[in-house]
């Protein structure tokens, strides 16, 4: 099956493979949901929009997040804020593949994130 022009222009940042530790932590009126607390996921990619990650329990489409991510080049980690955007179930495992948009990414965060994205290479 073809890629249309529409899907093609869906993605509006770059999107690399990011295969690092995170946790998310449900906001709001999700918080009283029923798995409150820190929940660990592993990254499968990120852009400066959202990322998408690994979860061994599902999470609900525009559950609010907060995520923090781990990573050897930022020792510091990563916070933002994001919302579930899509949801879809793994056939190994009790796991999930979730999409997660970002809403609220500081200053610092976004430029932690782009330097992910475009790393500099001093070896050259």
């Amino acid at each position: 099956m073809a890629i249309s022009e529409a899907d093609a222009d869906r993605r509006s940042y770059e999107r690399v493979s990011w295969e690092h530790h995170a946790r998310l932590m449900q906001l709001g009126s999700d918080a009283g949901s029923s798995a409150p607390g820190v929940h660990p996921v592993l990254g499968r990619n990120i852009s400066e929009g959202g990322l998408q990650v690994w979860a061994d329990r599902m999470f609900a489409v525009r559950s609010r997040l907060l995520v923090e991510m781990e990573t050897p080049e930022i020792p510091e980690g990563i916070q933002a804020v994001g919302s579930v955007v899509w949801v879809s179930p793994s056939t190994a495992e009790e796991r999930w593949l979730l999409g997660i948009e970002f809403s609220d990414v500081g200053d610092t965060a976004l430029a932690r994130i782009r330097s992910l994205i475009q790393p500099t290479d001093g070896r050259n």
